[in-house]
């Protein structure tokens, strides 16, 4: 559903303006073979921004990229929202820079930037609105303007029967996954407990008791496994 909410320019723009700290002049959405597809499955979304900074010489603009592709000089950010701190530094964020991994003091200067949000850690955060969208994200309470838009959003894709639908479908389809992986790794240690049990010399029923195989497993189990000791 991020994927879907954030792919709306009205959405993206002033979280990006105040996560980076920067001034954004518009949005532009990549050309089809470098963007991504926006729909209830995706979990990331991708702009160029066009960012405007003013200093006493004028107006300055400036591009980023927040893919990982490299193009000319523009500044590219890589931004991660996070529910838990994966470092484990009791930090709010991190920020990230390709730097000489023998002298952390020479950077690559590619512009190439990664920044971790644990939004968890929203009371953390100095800047008010940020903060509220941490909070959102940590605890789905909208008490910000910003904020409630995204929820405004949110509801009414949720309200959107074919949107819903997929969606459902979606997360429905993401469970049964896990849970076939889960099966798949049970029963693969399964067999190992069985042809270790078998190597032992440990009689039928037993295994099938321990094993929680079906004696036709453990029979096939140990054909299969003398057949390999006689080739």
């Amino acid at each position: 559903m991020f994927g879907l909410v954030f792919s709306n320019k009205h959405i993206a723009k002033p979280f990006i303006e105040h996560l980076l700290n920067i001034k954004i002049d518009h949005l532009e959405t990549p050309i089809p073979e470098a963007g991504l597809s926006y729909d209830a499955e995706h979990k990331g979304v991708r702009y160029d921004v066009f960012a405007r900074e003013t200093n006493e010489n004028g107006e300055t603009i400036r591009s980023f990229d927040l893919e990982m592709q490299m193009v000319d000089t523009k500044e590219q950010y890589v931004i991660f929202l996070c529910p838990m701190d994966i470092f484990g530094r009791g930090l709010p964020c991190y920020h990230f820079e390709n730097r000489a991994k023998e002298d952390p003091s020479i950077t690559l200067d590619d512009l190439s930037y990664k920044n971790f949000y644990i939004f968890k850690k929203y009371e953390m955060f100095t800047d008010p609105v940020v903060k509220a969208y941490m909070k959102y994200f940590a605890t789905r309470n909208a008490d910000s303007r910003e904020t409630k838009t995204i929820n405004d959003q949110v509801s009414h894709y949720k309200a959107d029967t074919l949107i819903r639908n997929k969606y459902m479908t979606y997360e429905y389809d993401l469970h049964e996954s896990k849970e076939e992986g889960r099966a798949e790794g049970r029963s693969e240690e399964r067999r190992a407990m069985a042809a270790a049990m078998l190597a032992d010399g440990e009689p039928v029923e037993r295994i099938v008791k321990y094993s929680r195989l079906s004696e036709e497993e453990v029979l096939k189990l140990r054909e299969s496994s003398m057949e390999s000791a006689t080739k």
